[in-house]
């Protein structure tokens, strides 16, 4: 009888483990429970991590107020042909995106239902309206660096039992998932973010071959994209704008790795990969060009337009932050302390624009292996 009952306890005792540990582990695409668990505690003990934490839950708060604005079509206008209808086109679905995806990590930090509540009526409204997504000129692009906060919103929220995901998840499938697919389908740092928008939706929905499909085309956008000596050939192209579009790329490139990394165990990061030694090539060339935009040899006329880590317009200075948790060996960091809390992914005097690496302050990446 004495044994058992005491097998009886181990196993109980494994199960728990086991219980304990799978759920540290599980993944909400771009998160972990285990960088969640992570803040929880941070914010307790670090300064820096409460004051990011302060200023991320004003943010929500603030968007508790918000009424959404989808609307029937989206179609979004080149924004080097009509720069100012491109802002105002975009305007309403970067907006609400921001703020469900905002309201849905709220929700998983605080446990406060009122956060969860405003984001699913966010997602509610726009997967009502929005009958159709344009598939020409930015909008795909749009779709993919500023909608993708619907999915992130989305993920963050499948487990919460009193939202009925059956009509959201018919527009993503419907209206959402095709458009994204020309921006995936080209070759630039379009690609990087149509291929983040897809691991984001195929993680969502639960599809696991889709997404084991989808990891496997994020290998071939590091190789394709990313030469032996780190140069982005169609980034640097752009002369003047090379150094802005070369992290406009390797923002989302990076945040695809870490979400692989999240859902599959495959560490993407490893030096010892060629994808691995490719991001960290790339990166290397740009951030000593942060360093010293003379270290820039793509493009040396005097208009290069150059990093601005200046209250929200803080680029790449998101891109720095998280990198620097996955290769904390390199001091990357020390060109950022000073502009800590760091928010990422905004434009000056207009807002959220595109949404990799936001928060890095707050949750930065955990690598373990």
């Amino acid at each position: 009888m004495f044994f058992k009952r005491f097998f009886v306890l181990i196993l109980i005792c494994i199960i728990l483990i086991s219980a304990i540990f799978f759920r540290e582990n599980e993944s909400y695409g771009i998160y972990s429970e285990q960088e969640f668990h992570e803040v929880k505690e941070m914010i307790k003990k670090d300064d820096q991590r409460l004051e990011a934490y302060i200023q991320f839950i004003e943010l929500a708060n603030n968007y508790l107020k918000r009424k959404a604005n989808p609307v029937d079509y989206l179609y979004i206008p080149p924004t080097y042909v009509d720069n100012s209808g491109h802002a105002k086109a975009r305007k309403d679905i970067t907006e609400d995106a921001y703020a469900s995806y905002i309201l849905g990590l709220a929700w998983k930090l605080t446990d406060q239902e009122i956060y969860a509540e405003k984001a699913i009526d966010i997602l509610n409204h726009w997967s009502k309206t929005n009958k159709q997504i344009s598939a020409k000129d930015d909008t795909p692009l749009v779709a993919a660096n500023s909608g993708i906060g619907f999915i992130y919103s989305a993920t963050l929220l499948h487990d919460y039992k009193k939202w009925d995901q059956s009509q959201f998840r018919k527009w993503v499938e419907s209206t959402y998932l095709p458009t994204i697919q020309f921006a995936r389908n080209r070759s630039n740092n379009w690609a990087n973010w149509g291929n983040l928008a897809s691991l984001t939706t195929y993680s969502y929905l639960g599809d696991k071959s889709k997404l084991e499909k989808e990891v496997m085309y994020t290998k071939k956008i590091i190789v394709s994209q990313i030469d032996a000596n780190g140069k982005m050939k169609e980034e640097i192209a752009r002369k003047a704008k090379s150094m802005r579009y070369t992290y406009f790329a390797l923002a989302p490139l990076t945040q695809s790795a870490f979400l692989i990394y999240n859902e599959t165990n495959t560490n993407l990061f490893d030096l010892n990969s060629l994808e691995g030694k490719r991001i960290k090539a790339a990166f290397d060339k740009l951030y000593n060009a942060v360093e010293n935009p003379n270290n820039w040899q793509y493009y040396t006329k005097t208009d290069l337009e150059k990093p601005n880590m200046e209250g929200n317009n803080n680029w790449p200075g998101s891109l720095i932050e998280a990198m620097s948790h996955i290769y904390p060996q390199e001091n990357y960091n020390h060109l950022i302390t000073e502009y800590r809390p760091i928010l990422g992914g905004y434009i000056a005097n207009r807002g959220p624009h595109h949404l990799a690496w936001n928060f890095p302050t707050l949750i930065p990446p955990i690598i373990s292996n």
